[in-house]
């Protein structure tokens, strides 16, 4: 989980990409390279939130939503 937290912070700091505020250069077939800086950077931070979900999400969460859901689902024995 520290390394989740490390690279979310090194991912709030590239956001604020002011190297390339002055920059007019144009890449991969007419895109200003701040778009696709931004496009890159989108791409990581999905890449940082599906890791997140699929890693760090807490197991017990789901676990008490199914034994919720079963006990919902039995019938009551009440004669």
């Amino acid at each position: 989980m520290k390394i989740f937290w490390i690279v979310f912070l090194a991912l709030l700091f590239l956001h604020q990409d002011g190297w390339n505020w002055g920059t007019e250069e144009i890449v991969w077939g007419g895109m200003p390279i701040g778009l696709f800086y931004h496009v890159l950077f989108s791409l990581a931070c999905s890449g940082l939130g599906t890791w997140a979900v699929f890693r760090a999400w807490p197991k017990e969460w789901e676990r008490y939503a199914e034994q919720t859901v079963q006990k919902e689902q039995t019938p009551d024995s009440q004669a």
